[in-house]
């Protein structure tokens, strides 16, 4: 025979299931504290970057660098005896959802660009800064496998030359 739940049993495993619950929103509370500091305490993302300048349809410059997500980047070519530099290149890369957005200050002889791109890794986009100016990059993890295969089957630089 089953008895009918007396009001003190009813309180107890009422208590019982606040207790229950509020002990799963405290424990799904800490688990995603946890997950967030872990990213925040992630090293920056080691990124390679493929640069192509050309103005008025010839080629200025190629610059090919390595830099870290959230750091500014500096590029300048010189000719020599030159007044001015070929260029001047200024990258802002920071993570944007699943890649990076980059953020472009280009100075060449003839004025100052900017501009903004966003690129998933191992994606090449091209932006026109200006009616003359044209930037290519591509970027890709310096951790991945793109970016071995690419070195690998880069073109090797005769000796004595970078």
């Amino acid at each position: 025979m089953v008895r009918p739940p007396t009001p003190a049993r009813r309180e107890r495993s009422l208590t019982r299931v606040v207790k229950a619950l509020a002990l799963g929103v405290v424990l799904a509370v800490l688990a995603t504290a946890c997950a967030s500091a872990t990213d925040a305490r992630r090293p920056p993302e080691k990124l390679y970057f493929a640069i192509q300048l050309e103005q008025d349809g010839r080629p200025v410059g190629a610059p090919r660098l390595l830099g870290f997500e959230g750091r500014r980047l500096f590029a300048e070519k010189w000719t020599p005896g030159a007044a001015l530099p070929d260029y001047r290149l200024l990258l802002q890369p920071d993570e944007e959802g699943p890649g990076y957005g980059i953020s472009l200050d280009l100075e060449l002889p003839s004025g100052r660009s900017r501009g903004k791109l966003g690129l998933l890794h191992g994606e090449e986009r091209t932006i026109s800064l200006d009616a003359r100016t044209r930037l290519t990059l591509l970027v890709m993890r310096v951790d991945s496998p793109e970016f071995r295969a690419l070195m690998r089957n880069a073109p090797r630089a005769s000796p004595g030359t970078i």
